[in-house]
């Protein structure tokens, strides 16, 4: 039978179709099916499907190799696997007969058939499979052969890994960088291929110092000692890791969690240093000016509502949250916290460690909090909508929220839960008050030396801060410092850090704004002229003027 009649049985194709297809073919010379393929009016699975009714051959769909084991048939004269599926076919040996077939979408590849059967001495049967099917089969058999290729390699490597790791040379050095990370109050250690070379840099006071450069087999030799004291796969360097290091320097406790990536010269690591004893959670500590610290601890006293947090990465959220729990934590109130990671574990307090890999959410574990009767919940950062609706109605049941969000300022807060789809008047009866905050550098008070304030004051246009806020500032208080530089703070003229920030009460005339002109603009605008609102900025100058400070610094990050 023709392989017109047999596609129009089969497939219900117009003669009108079939005729238009064969006046291509007097004009071209093309085979019909790949004339009728083309031109849209039959799938390769129908065309593949009706020549094999044509030809007397089957056809083999991917449903027809489950369950019947086989394999790919290499030939030993070199003809690969790559080359058959260039060829649009492949040789499939099946396991319980021991049958070689030949698959292929080009039944009329005539020469490549003679080739094969010359080869190995013996007749093919000729199975029909869509092209697709044919380049699947042979990338996973490629695939899987090149992992086998590097799973020999990788034993090979993680021996010499492990080796080189366990040197002595290797072990001095890497505790001499912890010991010289601690003594300069590092945050992180920053190890990393830097084009050609191989630097080790420390995070001060929220800035990186480059401390060393290394030679690529020590370079190589640290990282796999890392890796090995953080129980992470030394010999995987194609995907990020994660682990931690429990580590005792002199008197002081530190966790390590280190992170590597792969880059394009190696592989990155970064360890954050955890220090156990050397932060103090006061609220006093944190550099909250007076009114700052009244008003806070006034929305804190509330016994249920939201307060949220807000600041991008490394702006101090998690001190803040940290010292406000403290604050709460007594025998009469239940807290509980949902945190991504859990970085100090709290006396008193019940810490949650959210774990994404397995399911097990903010939101999960918030619907479950809910059912253990707190009082106080912290949520470490709301990133959806599932999870700040969870918080909102928290707030709304008796519980008061503490949490944290990435914006800009404290009033654009509430404009990023609009953005993730929450209805105004939740977010009003919830919200409580909002603070924003940022990290500066304190002056080393060592080599710390006064610096004239009429310049200051005048050069960047303080007279009405000062106005504004005059009982900030008795007489005595207004003498910007500046740090010349000494042993103490290494020559960099600050040691330490302090926050700056802004915060506000969100009472009912601002949610009568909210609501109504739904405008950050106008908000801050209102927040300015009917309240004592600072912005960061602002802050950050009067912790200059109080020569805590620089001006460079609150430009930096205000």
């Amino acid at each position: 039978m023709k392989l017109g009649e047999i596609i129009v049985r089969r497939y219900g194709v117009s003669k009108e179709e079939i005729e238009r297809a064969l006046e291509i073919q007097k004009r071209t010379g093309a085979y019909l099916g790949q004339i009728l393929l083309s031109e849209g009016v039959i799938s390769e699975k129908q065309l593949l499907s009706a020549l094999a009714e044509q030809l007397g051959l089957p056809f083999l769909e991917r449903e027809d190799l489950e369950g019947r084991p086989w394999s790919i048939f290499e030939l030993s004269d070199g003809l690969s696997s790559a080359f058959l599926e260039k060829q649009k076919a492949l040789l499939l040996q099946f396991e319980d007969t021991g049958e070689v077939v030949l698959l292929t979408s080009d039944p009329l590849n005539f020469s490549l058939l003679s080739y094969l059967e010359e080869v190995l001495s013996f007749r093919l049967k000729v199975f029909l499979a869509e092209e697709g099917l044919i380049s699947s089969i042979a990338k996973s058999y490629l695939t899987q052969l090149e992992g086998y290729k590097r799973l020999e390699e990788g034993v090979e490597e993680v021996d010499r890994l492990r080796e080189i790791a366990s040197e002595a040379p290797v072990i001095k050095y890497l505790n001499q960088l912890f010991i010289l990370a601690v003594e300069n109050r590092a945050t992180d250690i920053h190890i990393e291929p830097y084009g050609g070379q191989f630097r080790v840099r420390f995070r001060v006071d929220g800035l990186l110092h480059e401390v060393d450069t290394l030679e690529r087999s020590l370079y190589l030799a640290v990282v796999s000692r890392i890796k090995l004291l953080a129980g992470l796969d030394i010999a995987e360097k194609r995907l990020p890791q994660d682990g931690k290091i429990a580590l005792r320097i002199a008197s002081a406790f530190l966790d390590l969690r280190v992170s590597t990536i792969p880059v394009v010269d190696g592989e990155s690591v970064v360890i954050r240093l955890l220090y156990k004893e050397r932060l103090s959670f006061d609220i006093s500590s944190l550099g909250l000016e007076e009114d700052h610290r009244e008003l806070l601890l006034s929305l804190t006293s509330q016994p249920y509502g939201m307060i949220l947090i807000t600041g991008p990465t490394g702006s101090g959220k998690t001190t803040t949250l940290y010292s406000l729990l403290t604050l709460l934590n007594t025998k009469e109130r239940k807290i509980i916290t949902v945190e991504d990671p859990v970085e100090y574990q709290l006396e008193g307090i019940n810490q949650i460690q959210v774990k994404t890999e397995i399911g097990y959410t903010f939101a999960q574990a918030l619907r479950a909090i809910l059912r253990h009767d707190p009082d106080v919940i912290m949520i470490g950062e709301i990133r959806d909508k599932e999870t700040a609706e969870i918080a909102i109605h928290s707030a709304l049941t008796g519980h008061l929220v503490l949490s944290t969000l990435h914006t800009n300022d404290a009033p654009s807060g509430l404009f990023r839960l609009v953005e993730m789809g929450l209805e105004d008047y939740l977010l009003n009866a919830s919200i409580i008050g909002l603070v924003a905050q940022r990290i500066v550098r304190r002056i080393c008070p060592y080599c710390a030396e006064p610096v004239e304030a009429k310049g200051i004051i005048k050069h960047y246009q303080l007279e009405p801060l000062i106005e504004r806020f005059r009982y900030l500032f008795p007489e005595e208080e207004i003498q910007p410092m500046r740090g010349k530089g000494c042993k103490r703070c290494l020559n960099r003229g600050y040691l330490g850090r302090v926050a700056i920030f802004e915060l506000f009460r969100y009472e009912d005339y601002l949610k009568e704004i909210f609501v109504k002109e739904k405008s950050l603009e106008v908000m801050r605008r209102v927040l300015r002229e009917r309240y004592a609102f600072r912005t960061l900025r602002e802050d950050g100058f009067i912790k200059v003027l109080k020569g805590i400070t620089t001006p460079e610094e609150v430009l930096r990050v205000a």
